[in-house]
């Protein structure tokens, strides 16, 4: 039997088609597309396998659509090969879907909230001049230093928003702080500072009116303890209190998402076998620069499941 600990993409891992071949494969895949479409009103299989990539990117659009897609291999991969899931963690959106593979909440729920969070991050960013940019090649508490300088200034605010992994820190805020941010950032021997293609600054306070209607949302959902070990974004740290959770997720759209912590945290532990499930490989990249000793083994199509062995 296979096993591992699993690992979810979050946004931007995004392509049209994602998850096609294990639709057209049928079993549950279809099932769950089914009672998206229901849920959601439209038909979230259309958007995924048909739309145009400017569609599929809208926030509002990619959050179910990545969730879905995610879950539908999984569910292909179980159908497929005995697996027992040790844990599970995702990248910022990802970490719904290690929830639903969790069974902490139920796919239903999961589809809602995530459709629901697209839309709050989305309304959050509109007004306002912000963004994100990514800073490669510099230590992050020098990155964290700076930030804060930038801040104290009264520029405008700016703050680290993703620990992805060495060397390789996303800062969210005001763009004309951003800007600064940038030119600090280069003197200090960042090899690169480049702005994000994103419409908004995401995982930090410019997201705090997301922050309380996704915590209302929140509210209306059952959360259970998670099957298996969850390690979260907001504090690297592994939760089973639902109410821990709850608000784990609320706060995870204004705090930083500490990806390179929580790997840290799981291979410190004793799991060094992942499986990243669903498109892309980002998750595989970034655990490589985390724990080159740890083994991932990407799933994001039908052929890579057929080519796990038995």
């Amino acid at each position: 039997m296979l096993k591992g600990f699993l690992l979810f993409p979050g946004q931007g891992a995004q392509v049209v088609g994602m998850a096609k071949d294990a639709y057209d494969a049928g079993g549950h895949a279809v099932a769950l597309y089914e009672e998206a479409n229901e849920i959601l009103g439209f038909d979230l299989a259309d958007l995924t396998f048909n739309s145009s990539p400017e569609t599929l990117a809208r926030t509002e659009n990619c959050q179910p659509a990545l969730l879905v897609a995610s879950l539908a291999i999984l569910d292909t991969l179980r159908e497929r090969r005995p697996f027992k899931v040790l844990g599970a963690a995702g990248l910022s959106l990802g970490e719904y879907t290690a929830l639903t593979a969790l069974e902490a909440i139920d796919f239903a729920d999961a589809v809602r909230l995530v459709r629901r969070r697209g839309e709050l991050m989305e309304e959050s960013g509109r007004g306002q001049d912000t963004g994100m940019t990514s800073v490669i090649g510099l230590e992050a508490a020098v990155i964290e230093e700076i930030c804060a300088k930038v801040t104290a200034s009264g520029i405008g605010l700016v703050v680290p928003a993703n620990y992805n992994c060495p060397g390789q820190v996303a800062i969210s805020g005001a763009k004309v702080a951003l800007e600064k941010a940038a030119e600090l950032l280069k003197d200090a021997g960042a090899r690169r500072v480049m702005p994000l293609n994103v419409s908004a600054a995401f995982h930090s306070p410019f997201m705090d009116r997301a922050r309380k209607g996704l915590a209302a949302a929140l509210t209306e959902v059952s959360i259970r303890n998670p099957m298996a070990k969850f390690v979260n974004n907001a504090d690297a740290q592994v939760l089973t209190d639902p109410e821990a959770i709850r608000d784990s997720l609320a706060r995870q759209v204004v705090e930083p998402v500490r990806w390179e912590q929580s790997c840290r945290l799981i291979v410190g532990q004793g799991d060094t076998i992942f499986y990243e499930v669903g498109p892309g490989r980002v998750c595989a990249g970034l655990m490589k620069r985390i724990a080159p000793e740890a083994t991932v083994v990407t799933i994001n199509s039908l052929a890579d499941i057929e080519a796990l062995p038995n």
